[in-house]
């Protein structure tokens, strides 16, 4: 084949989370490798800040749920993958695989893929029903961490033969300099003494900061001088600041939204905490972790996959405030353990859960998926 291979793959949105800060990761390092990417979003949410960064590595486009409910923007989609014509489809989020599904099985793209990137528990009767319908239409489905596998065969139509594993990955920042982790403190009026528990999510239920919030108010006796950071933007922000002042702790939280500077912000982290409800794998406890953060995260998942308890960091049951309290001073409270901890961490990120050992494996899926269709439309 004489021209790169073309992937096409569709989103719900480009809002700031996970999967998003992922794809830009995928996108990047496949076109090194010589891939020509296209992306489309299925919604009208977009942050400019992942805009900006996947546009470098991908055509993108925003097709919008009013243009898909007039059926018009389904029929450009499909002339978009004829006309330029894609190789592979790699479907991303609930409304993006069912509907990718079936317009790659109509515009008869070689290879279409799904990815699964959690226990989707909280789906709506009719989606579930659309998945079951779709997935056989999917040359296999990726997960990004086991745990969610057997609940995807039971509920969304997958079969064993189409599972297929890949973690995420990350890459291990260099160091933050002094300068740099002291603007950040500046920035987020912190004096350069106090100790800091930190996260970077959504502020999202999911995400559980407000039991983050909870654990905080039982260290803050203990440390008075602590602060705490939560780093993101989403629909709790009211209800995390409504928290936070009925426990007091409103001189002490900071919610400074999205920053661009996470390497920087993490650095500045003397813990780093991550008390979700449910998760696939998390890319910012894996960034923590290659930042070489002590990290507390909840025992669930993805997150079993990355997190060595006592080794490379604490998991505790998700739910359990008091447990996250504890583990919180611990971490504060013996700083040669805590660094111990993040060396620890840093070393399994690189070991285990490099950017370049997922890309080769993403690359080597699309080429050998791509090269069977191939032989079998002979």
């Amino acid at each position: 084949m004489d021209r790169p291979i073309h992937l096409a793959i569709f989103i719900d949105d480009l809002i700031v989370g996970g999967t998003q800060n992922w794809l830009v990761h995928l996108a990047a390092a496949l076109a090194k490798r010589g891939f020509e990417i296209r992306a489309y979003a299925m919604r009208n949410r977009v942050h400019a800040r992942i805009l900006g960064r996947l546009a470098p590595h991908a055509k993108v486009e925003i097709v919008g749920e009013s243009r898909l409910w007039r059926i018009e923007g389904l029929v450009h989609l499909a002339r978009e993958l004829r006309g330029w014509p894609a190789d592979v489809l790699q479907t991303l989020l609930p409304t993006s695989d069912w509907l990718g599904r079936t317009i790659g099985r109509w515009t008869r793209v070689p290879v279409v893929l799904s990815s699964i990137r959690g226990r989707n528990a909280g789906k709506p009767f009719w989606q579930r029903a659309l998945d079951r319908a779709t997935a056989r239409w999917a040359q296999a489905v990726i997960f990004n961490n086991r745990d969610a596998i057997p609940f995807a065969i039971r509920h969304e139509g997958v079969t064993q033969e189409q599972v297929l594993y890949i973690p995420n990955g990350v890459t291990a920042p260099e160091p933050s300099t002094a300068a740099a982790r002291a603007r950040v403190r500046a920035e987020l009026q912190t004096p350069e003494s106090a100790p800091v528990v930190g996260t970077v999510a959504r502020l999202h239920a999911a995400k559980n900061q407000l039991d983050l919030l909870r654990a905080f108010a039982v260290v803050r006796p203990r440390r008075p001088d602590a602060v705490l950071w939560l780093i993101g933007e989403g629909d709790r922000r009211a209800a995390l600041e409504k928290e936070a002042f009925r426990l007091g702790l409103s001189d002490a939280v900071r919610l400074p939204g999205v920053r661009d500077d996470v390497d920087d912000v993490l650095s500045a982290m003397d813990v780093f905490a991550l008390p979700s409800r449910w998760e696939g794998m998390p890319n910012a406890l894996m960034e923590a972790m290659a930042a070489a953060r002590p990290v507390i995260a909840s025992d669930l998942d993805g997150i079993r996959e990355l997190v060595v308890d006592g080794a490379t960091g604490w998991l505790v049951p998700p739910g359990d405030v008091p447990a996250l309290a504890a583990a919180i001073l611990r971490g504060l409270e013996d700083p040669a353990m805590a660094a111990r901890m993040g060396q620890a961490a840093r070393e399994r990120m690189k070991e285990r859960f490099s950017l370049e050992q997922m890309a080769a494996a993403y690359e080597q899926v699309y080429r050998g998926c791509l090269a069977q269709a191939r032989r079998q439309s002979r």
